[in-house]
Parts: C-alpha cells; sequence; structure tokens
C-alpha cells in the first residue's frame, strides 16, 4: 500500500505510528504541472532525486510530515524549530474529538508562529452532533492562542 512507503522502521510498519521526520520534495513549472523526476535510475538517493526535481522546477515545495503520537513530541518539536516551516497541517480526527496531542500540536504551532491549517478528516464516521463538538472546540482551541479559526 501507499501508506506502506511511508515508513521508515520496523517498529512504524508494527504500529502504524511514525516516529521520524519524513521529507519530500515536490517540484512545479511554469504551467503549474507537476516535475517528476526521470524514471531511469529508481534506485537513486532521494537527494538527487530532489535535485533533479528541484533544477527543473520554477517553484519547489518541501513537504515535512512530523509525528503526531506524544511518544515522538520531541522529534515534532526538533522538525517545527529546526526546519523552519513555512506553514504546519495539523490533522484531527472527527470521531476522536481534539485530543491533547491536538492541543500541544496547535499551541506549538501559535508559540512559534507557524501559520497552521487544521484539516478534520474521518467526517462520515463520527455522528453529527461529535462533528459539531469537535469543530466547536477546534474554534474555541485556536482562538484561545489569538487566531482566528475560518470554517
Amino acid at each position: 500500500s501507499a501508506r506502506s512507503h511511508v515508513f521508515r522502521h520496523r517498529h512504524e510498519q508494527a504500529n502504524g505510528r511514525t516516529s521520524s521526520i519524513g521529507l519530500e520534495v515536490m517540484g512545479f513549472d511554469d504551467n503549474g504541472t507537476q516535475v517528476l523526476p526521470s524514471r531511469k535510475g529508481n534506485g537513486r538517493g532521494r537527494a538527487v532525486r530532489w535535485a533533479e526535481v528541484v533544477s527543473q522546477s520554477k517553484r519547489a515545495l518541501t513537504l515535512i510530515d512530523l509525528a503526531g503520537h506524544e511518544r515522538y513530541l520531541k522529534t515534532t518539536v526538533f522538525g517545527l524549530t529546526g526546519m523552519n516551516p513555512d506553514y504546519s497541517l495539523i490533522v484531527v480526527g472527527a470521531n476522536m474529538g481534539v485530543q491533547t496531542m491536538t492541543r500541544e500540536h496547535v499551541g506549538l504551532c501559535a508559540g512559534l508562529n507557524v501559520p497552521m491549517f487544521v484539516v478534520v478528516t474521518k467526517i462520515d464516521m463520527a455522528p453529527t452532533n461529535v462533528l459539531k463538538e469537535t469543530r466547536r472546540s477546534l474554534a474555541r482551541l485556536i482562538r484561545s492562542h489569538q487566531k482566528r479559526p475560518f470554517p
């Protein structure tokens, strides 16, 4: 599966949680079409593929995937402080609601002045009342950090 390509360590495969920092580079040409590395030499290292994409692109975007689980908070803090992201995307499961780590991640982004987007997933699995409460809780949490939530 596509998800299996994200995991880099055996324990990540076993428990389904990433513990490391994942990076990927995407490039786009003048027309906004994605620039892909050539297929030849598929075994090439990431740095070589990334250099090829960046050299052929008008605009490049680096995606940084940080761990969300409490156990790997130190890695997430390192990623937010050491990699200096322009934006942050925080994923919240509608059926789970605002959890402790959601609060931590929003607080870190707000404290570091990293603009954030919050995406609510699994809305099809959440009862209507749970989804409404998740959205209300997120809005309150974001406002508590002097940020303005958008619907």
